[in-house]
């Protein structure tokens, strides 16, 4: 085997432990070795009717996901190109559209190796639908997002997730400049919600698609 193929099925390898560990927990879990692949069983799993909610996700954007959808004519529910102009009040009453779509599309910041998700959010409505809201969730997180253990995870999102997000956003936080979490607490923060999914009730609902890509932040 060459240096790709070891690659791909120490990868492979890891995905196939981690979806027995959350099927244990509810979740519905495929994995797909490349962002393509991911892409078809992504869109196979949306909903023919109602409308989905696009919430924040860098690794949908990369796939193409978002991107097909937005051209596709479908109802959806997508704040990031929705709520511009929008006063405050406005723009909340938009996202609160989300809890009342057939599926929403997001991704996770870290999963650790028992099959938990971890996720930090600005103002709550990516992990609020994630945890109750859409009949349907579905999630495409990159295995470069897959961590050892509680620790490492909150870790990865803290100190990966967090300062690439606010750099991405053009945040002023001390974050931007250091590549590191300081716990700012400061107004211009976007990390509020730091939840954890220990599993999927009713099972089933929360669908993830690992990737053996690096895809995401």
């Amino acid at each position: 085997m060459n240096d790709k193929e070891i690659k791909s099925w120490h990868l492979e390898s890891q995905a196939k432990a981690l979806i027995k560990q959350m099927e244990k927990r509810g979740f519905n879990a495929v994995y797909a070795s490349a962002a393509e692949e991911a892409k078809k069983i992504i869109m196979g799993m949306i909903p023919a009717t109602g409308a989905i909610a696009l919430l924040g996700s860098q690794t949908m954007n990369q796939i193409g996901v978002f991107g097909d959808l937005r051209a596709s004519g479908r109802e959806l529910v997508d704040h990031a190109t929705q709520t511009k102009g929008l006063t405050p009040e406005e723009a909340h009453n938009y996202r609160r559209r989300a809890f009342m779509a057939e599926a929403m599309l997001a991704s996770a910041n870290a999963v650790d190796a028992e099959g938990r998700l971890y996720n930090i959010d600005g103002v709550g409505n990516r992990v609020a639908s994630m945890i109750y809201g859409p009949n349907k969730v579905i999630l495409a997180i990159g295995m470069n997002k897959v961590a050892i253990s509680p620790e490492e995870a909150w870790k990865r999102a803290r100190n990966t997730a967090g300062p690439m997000n606010n750099k991405r956003l053009d945040k002023p936080n001390p974050c931007v400049k250091s590549g590191h979490c300081h716990d700012c607490q400061l107004p211009t923060s976007v990390c509020s919600y730091f939840t954890i999914i220990d599993r999927s009730l009713p099972a089933g609902r929360i669908n993830v698609v690992l990737i053996g890509e690096e895809l995401g932040y």
